[in-house]
């Protein structure tokens, strides 16, 4: 969830479920689930990189998966 006003709404009160399969569509979607306090580190240096936590993520993934030679 991005939106921290949505935390506040019922799943009728967010309207309509915005798609995205057409931009996504060849992507898979991973569920991260980490401590408060990491995530609250990790956004305040995506907000210092002004890079999207997504794409932070990615590239520490890909630099592992390089580094291993997979």
């Amino acid at each position: 969830m991005t939106d921290p006003n949505d935390a506040d709404k019922t799943a009728e009160g967010r309207g309509k479920k915005r798609r995205r399969t057409h931009i996504y569509g060849d992507r898979r979607t991973v569920s991260l689930r980490m401590e408060p306090a990491l995530h609250e580190r990790m956004m305040e240096l995506c907000d210092e990189l002004a890079t999207p936590a997504n794409t932070y993520v990615i590239g520490l993934i890909e630099a592992d998966l390089k580094k291993r030679r997979r």
